[in-house]
């Protein structure tokens, strides 16, 4: 199909006449009916076109999102395609967040992309405090314009990533998929790019800032147990809630199980859990029968009146 331009163009050097161009023109225009229509069946409110960028607004949440032309994958266009995005898995973070303790909880952001679930939990929460981690550069220009568009201030934007040391490291990155960089080539994909990002350890990050936490959300495509031995330290001083995926394909990247995890975990205090329908279940060790992959980390301790009533 001709795009606008290439019309406007043969118009202009007069290979059609203006019948035929109001037409083509008209046939492309067509397709933005068809995006009205669409947006009945799926958790997208309105789609904003300005002369700089295409905008997204979500129903539920009603958070805004920009959608960055190359990026296939971005929250916003997942929503329109598939009619939602991660619907179970941020209705149970909020569902967490609100029992850990709504607006006062302090939250973690790792591996926050262009930030959906910052977005969501400032919405649903005014008031919720922390910080959002996003290393890559260009996905956290995308993370800076989203928390503008939505007016979030209380949760810090770090162009970091968090590992198990301080270091610069190169991460490999997608325009087309910006949600599978990591510090592993995870995509067979021809746009990769190499880009050196700054990490530095949980550990550090919250002595150095005075931070505490109550609520993680960890996605980093596979490096999930760096970070977390990078902050074995806060984890045994706050003992946050965590929600961290834990893919077998990703953690085979980095040479380890999702069971390292677990195992690790195990020696701060704490249990693994999975959601099944309404309900927490317990989850010692992950399998090749195990189909989950976001698991809830919660410390036997501090959160055995949480697990006593999702159980």
């Amino acid at each position: 199909m001709k795009k606008f331009s290439q019309i406007k163009q043969a118009f202009k050097a007069g290979q059609m006449d203006k019948p035929s161009y109001i037409e083509a023109m008209h046939e492309l225009h067509g397709v933005l009916f068809d995006y009205a229509q669409h947006l009945k069946s799926c958790n997208l409110g309105e789609i904003k076109i300005t002369g700089t960028e295409v905008v997204a607004v979500f129903k539920d949440p009603p958070v805004a999102m920009v959608c960055p032309p190359a990026d296939a994958r971005i929250a916003p266009i997942e929503a329109f395609n598939f009619g939602d995005y991660e619907h179970a898995e941020i209705q149970l973070v909020r569902k967490l967040v609100g029992q850990l303790g709504g607006a006062s909880v302090r939250f973690f952001d790792i591996g926050a992309n262009a930030g959906f679930y910052s977005l969501a939990l400032s919405h649903w929460f005014p008031g919720l405090a922390g910080a959002a981690f996003e290393p890559i550069p260009a996905t956290y220009a995308h993370l800076l314009r989203n928390f503008a568009l939505n007016g979030v201030t209380r949760i810090t934007p770090r162009n970091l990533g968090l590992s198990d040391r301080r270091d610069e490291l190169v991460f490999y990155t997608y325009p087309s998929q910006s949600g599978s960089s990591s510090m592993t080539r995870n995509v067979d994909s021809a746009d990769v790019r190499e880009v050196r990002c700054a990490v530095l350890k949980l550990d550090d990050y919250c002595r150095e800032h005075g931070a505490a936490i109550d609520f993680i959300k960890c996605d980093v495509e596979g490096a999930e147990l760096f970070v977390f031995k990078g902050g074995s330290e806060v984890l045994c001083r706050d003992r946050p809630a965590v929600f961290t995926e834990m893919l077998r394909k990703w953690c085979a990247k980095y040479h380890y199980h999702p069971s390292d995890i677990i195992a690790h975990f195990a020696t701060l205090g704490y249990s693994c859990f999975v959601v099944q329908g309404d309900r927490l279940v317990a989850c010692p060790t992950v399998t090749e029968e195990t189909r989950e992959t976001n698991f809830i980390f919660l410390h036997r301790e501090k959160h055995a009146t949480l697990v006593a009533a999702l159980a």
